[in-house]
């Protein structure tokens, strides 16, 4: 499989691992379906990987199996692994999205792979809640659209006049991650494990705005040792945020201050009286 990391790809070692877990775990009194996450549904492990297999039990058999198999990350012939159980009814009952299936659930149950499944319970759940409603992807573009006005439009200009410059780094930062989940809104594509996959979907080249990674990432990768290097990484940004369609009508801190000036002569003169000094 291409895959952008470097190192050994042991996928399959993993597979067959988990896999032989997988049919001892299949014999277990309540057991529904057995999902292969992580590295397996991933389909890479290196080592630095983990096994992840996620259980879907009856809900009268979790204390049980929970305490059988979910003991925690442990290790086997230098293996880390990772089995979770979880309840097949609850998980049924939950809306989609919900605080249960949430975008990381439902990412982590996207990027699986089926080991186990009774009378294809499993197979029909994830049908059923591995969806992206039109409502909740314009609440999540709205919010990422305002995350980056702060933090491209505003502050790093802010930071920038009082010479701050890690202050303006840190700015570009944020914005570029709020730009990277915009975009994974923009598509439907589910969000990822944010501390540590924030560029999945782009460095797996899944989503057309794959091209736009080495803008994306040049906030973290080149060194920036000025206000004006870093100021010219903001251009650029604003420049991306224009073609792929982040609009605003305000583009600079100069420019909202005028705004705010204009605002206050619109004031009726008993407002203007009152909040004057």
């Amino acid at each position: 499989m291409r895959t952008p990391y470097k190192g050994k790809n042991r996928y399959r070692t993993f597979l067959k691992a988990g896999k032989t877990i997988t049919k001892k775990i299949s014999k277990l009194d309540g057991v529904v379906g057995v999902l292969g996450t992580g590295s397996i549904g991933r389909r890479f492990g290196d080592e630095y990987s983990d096994l992840d297999l996620l259980v879907y039990a009856q809900n009268n058999c979790i204390k049980s199996l929970d305490k059988l198999i979910s003991i925690g990350w442990i290790s086997y012939k230098e293996m880390e692994f990772d089995i979770v159980v979880l309840s097949y009814q609850k998980a049924l009952r939950a809306k989609s999205p919900s605080r249960f299936w949430t975008q990381l659930r439902r990412w982590d149950h996207q990027n699986s792979q089926i080991l186990f499944d009774v009378d294809d319970r499993t197979r029909n759940l994830l049908q059923k809640k591995l969806v992206y409603p039109d409502w909740e992807q314009k609440k999540l573009l709205r919010k990422y659209h305002n995350e980056v006005h702060e933090y491209l439009v505003f502050f790093p200009e802010l930071w920038a006049k009082r010479g701050q410059l890690y202050n303006v780094v840190d700015s570009l930062i944020r914005a570029v991650q709020s730009i990277v989940l915009w975009i994974y809104a923009k598509n439907k594509a589910f969000e990822p494990y944010v501390p540590k996959w924030l560029f999945y979907h782009l460095e797996n080249q899944s989503l057309p705005e794959a091209e736009y990674l080495s803008t994306l990432t040049e906030v973290f990768t080149k060194p920036i040792r000025t206000l004006t290097e870093a100021m010219q990484i903001r251009r650029k940004l604003l420049h991306l945020c224009d073609r792929i369609g982040i609009k605003y009508e305000i583009y600079s801190f100069s420019e909202a201050h005028q705004r705010t000036k204009k605002n206050w002569e619109g004031l009726s003169e008993e407002s203007k009286k009152m909040l004057s000094w």
